[in-house]
């Protein structure tokens, strides 16, 4: 039976995991609100960090639900992606659908995220080493 958690092992924490990700990312990920850029990491789990900005939410409770649902989402997930450093950012516009919808594009981003980082590891594999 898979555990479920969202511990602080699975977090991004600090500015230099944040940034280890906005510099090299290997992996992007574009849904109709949703940014994902995730860098495959030394770890053997999957990481998760939230950028809400004030900017693209203008509201707290909304910046609240979307990183909420984001976390669930992740969290529910998070067995089938291995090894990666996501960062997920929303885009312009994401407080006026519903949850349900939100929900839905974030599966659909976890699978595209899936099949790409699988995709990298394949290509990488298959690279003779020099």
């Amino acid at each position: 039976m898979p555990l479920y958690s969202f511990g602080t092992e699975r977090r991004l924490r600090c500015a230099a995991d944040f940034k280890g990700v906005f510099d090299g990312a290997l992996l992007k990920v574009h849904q109709p609100h949703f940014l994902f850029l995730a860098t495959i990491n030394k770890q053997p789990n999957s990481r998760l960090g939230l950028v809400v900005a004030k900017k693209k939410v203008r509201r707290a409770h909304e910046r609240n639900r979307i990183k909420r649902l984001a976390r669930e989402s992740f969290r529910l997930n998070q067995q089938h992606i291995d090894m990666l450093d996501i960062v997920v950012m929303p885009k312009v516009g994401i407080e006026t659908i519903s949850n349900a919808e939100l929900h839905q594009q974030l599966q659909m981003a976890w699978l595209k995220l899936q099949r790409l980082a699988k995709k990298h590891h394949n290509i990488a594999t298959s690279l003779p080493n020099n």
